[in-house]
């Protein structure tokens, strides 16, 4: 029942801007009641309680949907430009009943268009210049129809002239500002990507493999899920860089470990340990289901062709398999799943080969 709750990172954001729309509509209503104390507003105070409550029922249903998650359902989630228009509009409400201190309340315009600094394009800012101005065009027009002896066109026409000069321009800066914003988001996406991934072949380097077990070690600590290792290598992969040269070698490892990766669950990951060598974290995975995923790797691979090789160039990966002991250290798991992987290359490579916790544990040193 928190008004600020937990939840996915991109909705949290969305209800915090909303709230800064909200406060600002809180706002516009204190000014307007200051106005109308100073007598210095038209409106009634009948007419400023209908307008707060409209106000209120406003916010409350744009909140409803933001907390209920509807407002996914929609192409933009934040729904900027749907409360930009109507911030807009009220923004109209509150210049029409703001009196003698209307020029200075054309400033609200000004506080709906920052808002659209989090998502809004040139176009999309242009557009709602066009609609402010001519909603307050609209304005003008309805106060010299209700009082034209008192209209002061000189001044109303100054004002206006203001906003069809700064809006516009305030568009062309908020527009410059949100690309802006987009292109350091995708920098920020691109470095966040660089450094949890194996350059060549696209799959987690070491330290995010490390990360993501230490993780399901804590899972499998507290008995939440079971999880098994896999580490393989590619046999003989010394002789493909000997005979075709390093680059087509780095074809092979990165051929033989996005086809793993598209072959993995979404819960499972794959990553590059050294060399040649890749790590498998099967999530919620005993022992059968470990030995199944690593026999089926084996034949993917087995199967391949690749590029700028010759056709019947094939290559294939032994495999060797272990299943986290709760509250062992993770160190210890990997070395027995790479004891396993030793015995599959001295019983004649391209097999998968199983290491129980019960068997006592040495790194073995190995060739290719």
């Amino acid at each position: 029942m928190k008004l600020m709750p937990e939840m996915d990172h991109n909705q949290g954001l969305r209800i915090k801007r909303f709230a800064m729309g909200a406060a600002s509509y809180l706002m516009w209503l204190l000014l307007i009641a200051y106005f109308r104390y100073m007598e210095l507003s038209t409106i009634s105070w009948e007419t400023f309680t209908r307008c707060s409550l409209l106000v209120t029922l406003y916010n409350a249903i744009l909140y409803g949907m933001f907390r209920s998650g509807l407002n996914r359902w929609f192409k933009d989630p934040s729904l900027t430009l749907f409360q930009m228009v109507v911030g807009t509009i009220w923004a109209m409400v509150s210049v029409y009943y703001s009196g003698e201190a209307r020029g200075g309340m054309l400033l609200l315009y000004l506080v709906v268009f920052v808002y659209g600094l989090f998502k809004l394009k040139v176009r999309q800012f242009l557009f709602l210049s066009l609609f402010a101005i001519a909603n307050y065009s609209w304005v003008l027009f309805l106060l010299y129809r209700q009082d034209p002896a008192g209209f002061n066109a000189r001044l109303e026409l100054m004002n206006l002239v203001i906003l069809v000069a700064v809006l516009p321009w305030f568009s062309l800066v908020g527009g410059y500002i949100t690309s802006l914003r987009e292109k350091v988001a995708r920098a920020m996406e691109t470095i966040e990507k660089l450094a949890i991934h194996d350059d060549l072949t696209q799959v987690f380097n070491r330290r995010q493999m490390f990360q993501i077990l230490e993780r399901e070690k804590a899972l499998g600590d507290r008995g939440v899920h079971p999880f098994s290792i896999c580490i393989f290598d590619l046999d003989h992969f010394k002789d493909v860089n000997d005979t075709y040269g390093h680059d087509r070698g780095d074809i092979v490892l990165r051929t033989v470990a996005q086809t793993i990766q598209k072959n993995l669950r979404d819960i499972d990951h794959i990553a590059r340990y050294g060399g040649e060598e890749f790590i498998l974290i099967l999530t919620n995975s005993g022992v059968s289901e470990a030995m199944q995923c690593a026999e089926r790797v084996r034949c993917l691979t087995e199967a391949l062709v690749f590029d700028e090789l010759p056709e019947d160039f094939r290559v294939t990966i032994s495999v060797g398999v272990t299943k986290y002991t709760p509250s062992e250290d993770i160190r210890s798991s990997i070395n027995r799943a790479d004891i396993a992987l030793y015995r599959a290359k001295a019983q004649g490579r391209n097999r998968v080969e199983y290491e129980s916790a019960t068997i006592p544990e040495k790194r073995v040193a190995r060739s290719n």
